[in-house]
């Protein structure tokens, strides 16, 4: 049987979190099982390959790494696949770049594939092949030496959404092994659908604008949380829909299959807050399914900017309807907890709107999560769409027609741009870092440009706006997983308040459990 390792690890941003303070940030090491990895490898043994997945692999000492390598490569071994997420950075991506040059140099045989939505995510590994996209059917070919295999940079790439789609999919089930040793206090992966019906104007991922079916086969997903249920006794998911509430039918036959199950799941995911609001059954079907854990596009408060980018429910309307939601999670669940993702510098947006939102957002949510990204722009987006390496947005193709935004860029010496602008604390190396990535458009409109979303990012963060804030949606499990707290205490928790000692040890002896269970088999 042919055979073949897939390496799985996420690595967590503490800034995305909400936080700055090195010391109350989630752990670095992310306790998410690889979502990727898990599909890839139940998608491959239906083709009747033996695939093992190591989770966390960049917890894993050189030593560690290569006795565990050394154990499993044989004279049937293919490849060895990297699933990425979000891209790797500092001591782990050093550390990711030594354990794959040294696999090579090692097995110049066995062939080194690395995986992720993006290759920007994945071209500074040392690989031989990148797959981007949704990943399934372009490995497959790739294995099989029918895949449509291009060349950028020096690296071969293999687009899969655009030349090997596998969007959408009716089986989305994943499968474990007792050899992944999942816990009970897992957090693990569930895919509703695949693709996304919308196409917000800033949105750079590839399958959007989908029309028609894009639903699992919903028969399957009573069948997948049982048999996870009953082999490890897991309650716990993340739904990576790219908008779980999409549609109400989804959410009405998930929530009939899910109402079968001897347990009541804690779910989660993104959220459109808007279609929320305005359908009242999406309350009821997402609250019968335990989704009580919600992380909310909003982008702005501001009205005209909302419309711009297609979100451009009253904004009233949304303060008030996010107030109910609230109300009605922790009546119907008994249990709550939203992140609100904000982007700063959208067109129209002022300083103004900004400050008037996050107040209201202060003496209204202030126990809930808050996110804040600076709005980016790809300055080679149009060169890697053309060379089809990946999807860009819709400002990036349109910026310079002038609708939005000015047809020029900005220089550091017309904006005054200078790290000296940012405290010397973790907010400058963020900050100024962030402005001065390579890949990032200087853009500018009427009322922000690049340089003026970070001075404002700034005055958010020194203003206090982001202290005492809840744990964010999507990180819950970090604080679970390890079994530092519970569902119930977790939402009691702030990024201020959290034992953070007690945590990095509960984690660090997961991690390390983990290890000994594969390096032990």
């Amino acid at each position: 049987m042919e055979h073949g390792i897939i390496l799985g690890c996420l690595q967590a941003d503490s800034c995305s979190q909400g936080s700055l303070v090195p010391d109350r940030t989630c752990p670095d090491i992310n306790l998410k099982r690889s979502g990727g990895a898990h599909k890839i490898a139940t998608f491959m043994r239906t083709k009747g390959w033996d695939i093992e997945v190591l989770d966390y692999w960049l917890a894993f000492t050189t030593d560690e790494f290569e006795q565990f390598i050394k154990s499993r490569v044989n004279k049937d071994t293919k490849f060895i696949g990297v699933s990425v997420t979000f891209g790797y950075r500092g001591k782990y991506l050093k550390r990711a770049q030594d354990h794959l040059t040294w696999l090579k140099e090692e097995y110049p045989d066995v062939m080194i594939v690395a995986g992720s939505k993006s290759l920007i995510d994945t071209m500074n590994l040392p690989c031989d092949y990148y797959v981007a996209g949704y990943g399934e059917f372009g490995l497959y070919h790739l294995l099989n030496g029918t895949a449509v295999i291009s060349d950028f940079m020096g690296k071969k790439f293999i687009n899969a959404d655009k030349n090997h789609p596998c969007f959408p999919q009716k089986d989305l089930v994943v499968r474990y092994e007792d050899r992944d040793f999942i816990q009970p206090t897992d957090n693990l992966t569930l895919e509703l659908s695949r693709g996304c019906k919308f196409k917000c104007k800033f949105c750079q991922y590839n399958a959007i604008g989908l029309r028609g079916d894009i639903d699992r086969d919903m028969k399957s997903l009573y069948t997948e949380l049982k048999e996870n249920y009953e082999k490890w006794g897991v309650t716990s998911y993340h739904c990576a829909d790219e908008t779980v509430n999409d549609n109400t039918e989804k959410l009405r036959r998930a929530a009939e299959e899910i109402k079968k199950l001897p347990f009541k799941p804690n779910l989660g995911g993104f959220t459109r807050a808007d279609l929320l609001i305005s359908r009242e059954d999406d309350k009821k079907y997402l609250a019968e399914m335990g989704y009580w854990a919600h992380y909310y596009g909003i982008e702005t408060y501001n009205q005209k900017s909302g419309s711009v980018i297609g979100k451009g429910m009253d904004r009233d309307k949304m303060k008030q309807g996010l107030l109910d939601i609230r109300d009605y999670f922790w009546k119907e669940c008994g249990r709550y907890r939203s992140t609100t993702s904000l982007i700063i510098g959208l067109p129209y947006e002022t300083r103004e709107s900004i400050f008037e939102g996050l107040d209201w957002h202060k003496e209204n949510f202030l126990q809930e999560n808050l996110v804040l990204f600076p709005l980016f722009l790809n300055r080679f987006s149009k060169q890697l769409e053309s060379q089809g390496v990946t999807s860009i947005s819709e400002f990036e193709r349109t910026w310079e027609d002038g609708d939005h935004f000015h047809n020029h860029t900005i220089t550091d010496e017309e904006v005054g741009a200078n790290p000296e602008a940012f405290p010397d604390t973790g907010l400058r190396q963020y900050l100024w870092g962030n402005y001065k990535q390579n890949a990032a458009l200087p853009w500018s409109h009427d009322t922000f440009n690049w340089w003026t979303t970070h001075l404002v990012l700034r005055d958010i963060y020194l203003k206090d706006y982001m202290v005492n804030r809840g744990i964010m949606s999507w990180e819950l499990f970090n604080f679970t997983t390890p079994g530092t707290y519970d569902w119930d205490s977790v939402l009691q928790l702030n990024f201020d308040n959290y034992d953070a000692v007690k945590l990095k040890s509960d984690k660090d002896l997961f991690i390390q459990n983990y290890k000994n269970s594969k390096l032990n088999i």
